[in-house]
């Protein structure tokens, strides 16, 4: 609706070409099909307990060994507080530990993944892998729509 006022200059003084219109609503599908395999992805990891953020950010501490909340903050740009939450729910299912102080500042906290958050990577991992493959061509279509 906003896009058809838009395209009728109902809006203010904007008006939409043809050409941007048609750019505009391929932006759309494109930005559909995406949200579309991320729900997918969710429920695939939500079968073993985890979102898709909370795998990526599982993946993220295993690849790094020893993050700090605030350089995982940084790593994913989803804000201190969003991470916080993220790293409290993997922490309470027992996915990660945190060590708490070092020698040198007893106020640091280390993530590190326990060996039921190895197998939950493990196990989503696979079954990403798995949709991946069985879903390839639908991928690649969804990337080539937007052609700007």
């Amino acid at each position: 609706l906003v896009l058809q006022m838009m395209a009728t200059g109902l809006v203010g003084e904007y008006k939409m070409t043809e050409d941007k219109a048609k750019k505009d609503n391929r932006f759309v599908d494109w930005v559909n099909a995406i949200k579309t395999i991320q729900f997918k992805l969710n429920q695939i990891g939500e079968e073993y307990g985890v979102s898709f953020d909370s795998h990526l950010i599982l993946k993220l501490i295993e690849e790094k060994q020893a993050i700090t909340p605030g350089q995982l903050a940084k790593e994913i740009g989803g804000g201190a507080p969003k991470t916080s939450r993220k790293i409290n729910t993997l922490y309470r299912k027992g996915l990660i530990t945190k060590e708490f102080g070092t020698p040198d500042d007893q106020r640091r906290v280390s993530l590190a993944v326990t060996d039921k958050g190895r197998e939950v990577l493990a196990l989503v991992g696979q079954a990403y892998e798995d949709w991946y493959a069985n879903h390839i061509d639908e991928i690649l279509e969804i990337n080539g729509k937007l052609k700007y």
